[in-house]
């Protein structure tokens, strides 16, 4: 099956609230939902802070999206979709380029500062915070441990951050609790120096899918869900 490209368009100025802040913060929040086949590409505009046209690569194998890149070229940034066994979207996966990268070739100013995969989930729990819906869950938490580290290898952080992890829980207090996991490798980063440059400059998110969010508000849905799945450390290329 061969992969889906959407190419990016900038989408302006746009106003919601509950999204992290930036010099330039109204032109990186979302009016509306964003729309699955280019759910990366508005990802990758908000969290990098960048209006750079990109092209989006839909993987529909997870074999092919482990082994794709964010490239510079085109820019090109990559999605995976994430299901459970009935078919119903939970997560989606995301390999965005990173704000230094882009402001290297693109010039100073071009993107960034880099935010956090939950800045994303965020806005879009904003643009449902404006339904008229009555959540069975008074309080969102979007948990701000994200940053997936490899201190011994830092160059095969990759696979720590495509194993399995479970994407929502409750809270004591019920609150219902959003994880993620998400790593930046700076293309400038000397520490990666060695590295060839398409494992440099690159951001990569996983995201809870808008429906599975509005599902878990509405109570149609449990908490729990788990997403990622192991790869072998010697198959998967340095950073994923």
């Amino acid at each position: 099956m061969r992969p889906f490209m959407r190419v990016f368009l900038s989408l302006g100025s746009l106003a919601a609230a509950g999204c992290a802040t930036s010099d330039r913060a109204g032109d990186f929040d979302l009016a509306s939902l964003p729309a699955l086949e280019e759910y990366c590409l508005d990802a990758q505009r908000l969290v990098t802070r960048t209006t750079i046209p990109m092209q989006l690569v839909r993987q529909p194998e997870f074999d092919a999206f482990v082994k794709s890149k964010a490239l510079i070229e085109g820019p090109t940034i990559q999605q995976f979709e994430w299901t459970d066994p009935d078919g119903r979207l939970l997560g989606i996966s995301c390999k965005l380029k990173s704000a230094d990268h882009l402001n290297e070739v693109f010039g100073p100013g071009s993107a960034g500062p880099d935010g956090a995969c939950q800045d994303f989930n965020r806005a879009v729990y904003a643009v449902m915070a404006r339904e008229s819906l009555t959540p069975v869950y008074r309080t969102v938490v979007f948990d701000p441990a994200e940053t997936v580290t490899n201190e011994e290898n830092p160059g095969m952080t990759g696979p720590d951050w495509l194993a399995p992890f479970t994407l929502t829980t409750v809270d004591t207090d019920g609150a219902l609790r959003v994880h993620t996991k998400g790593f930046t490798v700076d293309f400038t980063d000397p520490r990666f120096a060695r590295l060839p440059e398409r494992f440099r400059g690159v951001h990569y998110c996983h995201f809870i899918a808008p429906d599975h969010l509005r599902d878990l508000l509405a109570g149609r849905a449990q908490a729990g869900a788990v997403i990622g799945r192991r790869v072998a450390v010697d198959a998967a290329p340095p950073s994923g």
